[in-house]
Formats: structure tokens, sequence, C-alpha cells
């Protein structure tokens, strides 16, 4: 399969990235990208003009199209500059998928008993486009020098983005065929019934695929150099961003299913919802710093008063090649601090009053480390899309169940008839029935929802705590400083007055206060802080500290 180096920089690039390769890294993706232009054609005509034997419905040209389109323009930009690792991993996805579906399409047409020219053409095509699948993984090593990943590994990126590339593709089949359907009810003048419940099932299930993938690719990335693990993060960024505008989406989808057991308004309702949670993601993106500065009670550093805190942030923006953030500080006796910002350009750190008091200059560095790296990763931008999002998700289903529980006082389930009494006994056990069904599905939203978008909160925030102390041992050479910054907010016990579940996952140790989530759990937001040191003491050679005693910082999960 394809050698697959880690994504970073370009070994290959001159002084402004355009260095000469050599000629046969431009022939694989050429070839390909000329067999997808081909493919493109090709689809294109028996669309408009099918032949007498072929009765394929419309999504099929959608699902065979998508990879082409993939193999031709990926293709000719890798032809242009065939260095960049993602593309080649796409057009690798592509190049296999299309593999695929050349074999199937050959042996349906043998199955059918139709030996004639086109399985020749189809078997040609799919020769060729193994053999530039081959010449690639011949190649990828002529435009990278980083280490070449095992087999096994490389075999799994281009897997990997055909999975994505197929899943990509029916995502945008079941889309235009609902956006079909409502067109039609529309110029119909009433709801069609026909709207695949299908659909529906692929709304309930996108989160939990996407938040899997996400967890995979951090896992797979965890260990790996910083630029892996910053790349894996910025990939699984948007991953879990689908996630919880998915959860958006999917829990507006069961209220309204649960209200009207149709499949239309229900669609209507995950489409509405996905647009909000969008709008809010994009709110979050222009708006959420600052907000979230101002509900923590932030204000500018002083230049006097915090002269060592300003000097550090300097420092450590220096070593990290980023722009200088914005430095605020919170009157709070609580050891703590946090970075945000959608960008580096537009970040900000605060941190409070007790850090300030209780540290000195190579532990102040520790932290401030820590959230620069969480500056340089991007991990800022994730977390104001959980902090918008996740509190989203409780607004959602906490107003559902006020409104259930309002209709349950004001008397909307005891339904009654005129008729006989025996009607009047169906109409009455039937609304309490409805009444049950209904408080029932509120209640468990109210439960599953937010529990599931806490998890996507937590999973993947953990590993970044370990990449962002990482990092900032990277920028201040002294991990001694942060083992010891450690130590001292695991000893604190004094509650940050700011404190909420929805920004706990962006503190530099959970805020919440002691008891409530700071044991080992799988909702924790953070690595405990005896993890946490543990990983330091390794990279010093050294032996990690007791954590067995169920007492103590090192214990605590934060």
């Amino acid at each position: 399969m394809i050698p697959m180096p880690e994504d970073g920089a370009d070994p290959h690039a001159g002084p402004i990235g355009t260095s000469t390769v050599a000629p046969m890294t431009r022939v694989p993706p050429l070839v390909l990208a000329t067999l997808g232009f081909l493919l493109l054609a090709g689809l294109g005509d028996a669309l408009l003009h099918p032949p007498a034997d072929l009765r394929a419905p419309w999504w099929a040209f959608v699902l065979a199209s998508i990879p082409a389109g993939v193999l031709a323009f990926a293709g000719a930009a890798l032809a242009i500059n065939p260095r960049p690792l993602v593309l080649r991993r796409a057009l690798a996805g592509a190049a296999l998928a299309w593999l695929l579906l050349l074999a199937a399409m050959a042996l349906l047409r043998l199955g059918a008993g139709w030996f004639d020219w086109s399985i020749l053409l189809l078997t040609a095509a799919a020769v060729v486009d193994g053999a530039a699948l081959l010449a690639m993984a011949a190649t990828t090593p002529a435009v990278s020098e980083e280490p070449v990943p095992d087999p096994l590994s490389r075999m799994g990126a281009v897997v990997a983005f055909t999975v994505a590339i197929f899943v990509a593709t029916l995502v945008v089949i079941v889309a235009v065929n609902v956006g079909l359907v409502a067109w039609r009810a529309i110029g119909d003048g009433a709801a069609s019934g026909r709207l695949p419940w299908g659909a529906v099932i692929l709304v309930l299930v996108l989160p939990a695929i996407t938040f899997l993938v996400a967890a995979a690719g951090t896992r797979r990335a965890s260990g790996g150099t910083f630029v892996a693990q910053a790349a894996a993060n910025r990939r699984n960024s948007l991953l879990l961003l689908v996630t919880l505008v998915g959860v958006v989406a999917a829990t507006a989808e069961i209220i309204a299913v649960s209200l009207t057991l149709s499949p239309v308004p229900a669609l209507w309702a995950a489409g509405i919802a996905a647009a909000v949670g969008l709008a809010a993601a994009l709110g979050a993106n222009r708006f959420g710093a600052q907000l979230l500065l101002q509900t923590a009670g932030c204000h500018p550093a002083d230049p006097v008063r915090d002269e060592i805190l300003l000097n550090v942030v300097r420092e450590l923006a220096l070593a990290a090649g980023l722009p200088e953030p914005r430095v605020f500080v919170i009157e709070d006796g609580s050891q703590n601090a946090f970075a945000t910002g959608r960008d580096p350009a537009h970040a900000a750190i605060a941190v409070t009053r007790g850090l300030l008091d209780h540290m000195d200059r190579e532990e102040l560095q520790g932290v401030v480390g820590h959230e620069m790296g969480h500056v340089r990763n991007l991990d800022t931008r994730y977390a104001l899309y959980v902090a918008i999002l996740v509190g989203l998700v409780a607004l959602v289903t906490d107003g559902f169940l006020r409104l259930v529980l309002a209709a349950w006082r004001e008397g909307a389930f005891f339904w009654s008839s005129d008729e006989d009494a025996k009607s009047a006994i169906a109409s009455f056990v039937s609304g309490i029935l409805v009444g049950l069904a209904l408080l029932t599905v509120a209640l468990l939203l109210r439960v599953v929802a937010p529990l599931f978008s806490l998890l996507v909160q937590a999973a993947v925030t953990r590993e970044r705590e370990f990449l962002a102390d990482a990092t900032s041992v990277e920028l201040t050479r002294n991990p001694m400083g942060l083992e010891r910054a450690l130590a001292s907010i695991g000893r604190d016990r004094d509650p940050l007055g700011a404190a909420n579940r929805g920004t706990q996952h962006l503190w530099f140790r959970n805020p919440i206060t002691p008891g409530s989530d700071r044991r080992p759990g799988i909702l924790a937001t953070h690595p405990s802080i005896g993890a946490r040191i543990e990983r330091l003491r390794r990279l010093r050679g050294l032996d990690a500290p007791d954590t067995s005693s169920s007492t103590g910082p090192l214990a605590e999960e934060t």
C-alpha cells in the first residue's frame, strides 16, 4: 500500500516551497487524474444518454462520481505539486474506492452473462488504477524524508480515506434524496409519507460515527511527534464539531418524532437544529472568546503589578513563534488558568490571582507554556465550539422537559370524549399513555443527550492536555517547573467562583467544586494530576510518583 509519512513541513520545499522533485513522482497522480476525468465524462454521458442495458438509479451515478472527482482534481493538484501528504492519502483512498467499483461492475456484468467490450474496458481501467496506486507507493518516499510508517499503518490510512469518501458520498445521497422528496411535497401541497426513515436513522447514527472516528484518530496519534498530534487535533476538531452539531440535530429530531410520529417533521426539525448549531458555532468562533472572558470575570493584566506574568507570556510567545496573546487576570484565590481564541492571532490567556501569588517564575512558565500549547495546537478553537454547543444541547433538552411537565400541569393529556362511556375511557387512557411516553422521552433526552455531549467534551480533551503539557516542556525546556506547578495546583482546595460545567474543559485543571467530578471517570475532562506528573517525570527518565493512595493531589482527577 501507499507509504504515508506523518503530516508536517515538507523537507523538500525550497525558499518558496516549489523545489524540483523527480518527474516520476508526478506520473502516478497524472495518470489517476486522467482516469478520473475519463470516468467523470463516461458517467455524465451514461446519465444523459443511458444505454439500453443500463437502468441504474440516479444515486448510483452520485456514488461513482464523487470518488471520480477526487481522482480527477486531487490527481491534477498532485501532478503540479506532488508533496502534500493529505492529498496523497485522499488520492490513494479514491483510487482504492474506484478499484473496488471497477471490479464490482466487471463481476456484475460477467454474472449477468454480458461478455463484451465493456468488460475489457473495465478490466483495463482497473489495471491502470491499480498500477498507478502501486506507483504512488513507490514514489511517496521521494517527497518526504520523514520516517515511513509500518505497512499496516499505511494500509489503514488508505482504507480510512476510502471509507471516508464512501461515507461522505452516502451523506450527499441522503441529503439530495431528502431535498427532492421535500421539494415534491411542497409542490404537491402536502407532506409526503414516503420520506425514508433511513434518513432519520442516519441523523441519529452520524454523531456516533464521527465521534468514534475522532477517538480512533486521537488514539492513533497519541505518543507520536508534536506535529502529528497537533495535526490530529486539527482534524479531530472538525469531526467533533460535526459530532456536537449532530447531537443537537438528533435531539431535535427525537423530540419531533415523539410529538408527530412522522419522519417529515423530524427531518425538518433536524435540519433547522443543525442550522442553529452551525450558527452557534460560527457565533462562538467570532464572539465566543470575549464572552468567555467576560463570564470568567477577567480584566487586562496590569503592566506594573503583573509585570512578571506579561514578561513570561511575551518570552513564551517568542519561543512558540506565535503572536503575543492578550493577557488577563481573574481576581480569584484558586490556582488556575485558561486560554481561548479562534486562532493564534486572536488568542487570550487568563490566569487567576491565586496562581500568581503561589507560583514562582519557573512554575508560572510551565502553566503559561501549557496554555500557549493549546493556542498553538488550535485546541482553543474547538474548546469554544464545545462550550457553546454543550450548553445548547442542555438548553434544548431542558426546555422540552419543562414543556412536557407544563402540559401535565395544565391537564393537556387528560383527554375526554362526548361519546359513550367506553370511548371516554379509551380517550382518557390514550391521553395518559401519550403523556407518559412524552415524559419518558423528555427524561431520557435530559439525561442521555447532555451525557453524550459531555462525553464528547471529555474524551479527546484529556489527550490534548497531555499534549499541551509536553508542548510546555518543549517551549520552556524545563519539565521541573511544570511538575512543581502541577503539585502546587493539586494541593489547592480553593474553588473557582467563575466555574461551570459548560466551560470546565477550558481550564488548566477542572475547576468544579471538589467531589463533584474530580474523581477518575469516563466523563473527567482532564487527566489526573498524578498522571500528568508521571508523564513529566518519565520525560526526565525518573520513576513515576506513587499514585496508589486514594487521597492527596496526585490521586485526584482534575
